[in-house]
């Protein structure tokens, strides 16, 4: 199985290091790779792995599971646990007093502020920043193209990981989003119109998840480029990132919508 970068964190798992962890927290930043790592992590073991959901039922079940000790030979993965509840962090923590052998246990987080009495009975890992080398030489891999791949890293001067690649690859509209966040900056610079807001987010009258996260990430690092302060605009998308995140909206016109009102 092919890991892009990840050097340290390879040989560990190479070298038998997690031969006897059994509880592993692997924390970094969002669509780092934290994901393939834990796959990475399953494969060299021979062990299925099982994408679970945070919720208290889906733990408790789990825990049931290792009391009978019926979890040998599986990975179960709790991703973007940060956003999991104090109720469900409980329970975990009762898992993690005594995981079976044979089976582990991983949970993955963005946040730094993990639970120190999980932290303490865990092996951790964390994910690495990857190098333009490195990057360069996946995309290669991917297939990505070329002047895509030039303009999101110079033009752009975005910071991309493989996770991040491989979303944008998949998107046959990338073109298009990043001339609309480009006119967005535009539209900024020479004073945001309300036609400007109108035009902008009625490109958003589906429930495209994907299409809004790339729009606001393209967005903000070309603001960041090219406007002195930004801080008012970049507040503005980070807010409406988290309330799309915490609220799971679906109106995303509406949303793109107030969010541009707010930056007149």
């Amino acid at each position: 199985m092919y890991l892009v970068g990840q050097k340290t964190n390879k040989e560990l798992i190479d070298n038998g290091k997690l031969d006897n962890a059994n509880f592993i927290i692997i924390k970094g930043p969002s669509s780092f790779g934290k994901t393939y790592l834990v796959e990475y992590i399953a494969n060299h073991y021979g062990m299925l792995y099982k994408k679970m959901d945070n919720s208290v039922d889906q733990i408790r079940k789990l825990n049931r599971s290792t009391a009978n000790r019926g979890i040998a030979n599986v990975l179960y993965h709790f991703p973007d646990f940060e956003k999991s509840s104090n109720a469900a962090k409980a329970a975990l923590l009762k898992i993690s007093e005594e995981t079976p052998e044979g089976g582990k246990i991983v949970i993955t987080t963005s946040a730094f502020n993990v639970l120190q009495t999980l932290v303490s009975r865990a092996y951790n890992m964390n994910i690495a920043p990857y190098s333009k080398e490195e990057v360069e030489e996946y995309a290669d891999n991917l297939g990505f193209d070329k002047a895509l791949l030039d303009k999101l890293v110079n033009d752009i001067g975005m910071r991309l990981t493989p996770s991040i690649l491989v979303k944008y690859k998949k998107r046959e509209d990338m073109e298009e989003i990043i001339t609309l966040a480009e006119y967005l900056c535009n539209a900024l610079m020479q004073g945001i119109k309300l036609s400007d807001i109108s035009f902008i987010s009625n490109k958003f009258w589906n429930d495209d998840y994907e299409k809004v996260q790339i729009f606001l990430e393209t967005a903000s690092c070309i603001i960041m480029k090219n406007i002195r302060p930004s801080y008012k605009y970049i507040s503005c998308i980070e807010e409406t990132k988290v309330s799309i995140d915490r609220y799971h909206i679906t109106n995303f016109k509406n949303e793109i919508q107030s969010m541009l009102m707010e930056m007149i």
